[in-house]
């Protein structure tokens, strides 16, 4: 029986799938949603699943700003005064 490194596909993938010298990094969150799309889409979608990541992670800092109070309001008469 053959057995195959989870990584190590991943990092086949990778490597044939981006430039050539081009690094691939990941914050925490990104490669929790990484890895999570892997299982979902499979290492053939691997450009997708690391896009899929990078957007999920900013949506997580997004969430997280707003229950922390991080938001800007802005009434309508502003958002107009803005536009002139």
């Amino acid at each position: 029986m053959t057995t195959i490194n989870f990584c190590e596909v991943i990092f086949m993938e990778l490597s044939t799938n981006s430039s050539a010298g081009e690094n691939i990094t990941f914050t925490p969150g990104e490669w929790k949603h990484f890895l999570n799309e892997i299982e979902m889409r499979g290492v053939k979608k691997v450009d997708q699943c690391i896009n899929n990541a990078r957007y999920l992670a900013k949506l997580d800092r997004s969430d997280e700003q707003i229950r922390n109070g991080y938001v800007i309001a802005k009434t309508w008469d502003e958002l107009e005064a803005m536009a002139r």
